[in-house]
């Protein structure tokens, strides 16, 4: 592997503040997490912690992983993605702290 595959990649390392904020939801944010609010301000939909914590971590891999790839009209989608995961993970714990 040479040097120019390896910075091929670096989006992976973005995928660390999502492990954190994973880490740190399980010790802070309660066993359900309200995953969506509805039109009257109240909690809609609701999820496991685990799979709520999980969800932004899964999203930001899929992310990570077409970011990283040789296609270079998926390099977008996939920042598109690494964005939505962070995201999801500032409005999860926006919504259940």
């Amino acid at each position: 592997m040479n040097a120019v595959d390896i910075k091929r990649y670096w989006p992976f390392l973005l995928l660390i503040p999502l492990a954190a904020a994973a880490v740190a939801g399980w010790f802070l944010l309660p066993d359900a997490l309200v995953m969506q609010i509805g039109a009257d301000g109240l909690p809609s939909n609701s999820m496991p912690k685990l799979a709520g914590l999980a969800l932004p971590l899964a999203v930001g891999g899929v992310g990570a992983y077409y970011a990283c790839g040789e296609a270079q009209e998926k390099h977008l989608g996939g920042f598109i993605l690494l964005g939505a995961a962070a995201c999801i993970t500032v409005l999860t714990f926006l919504w259940n702290l």
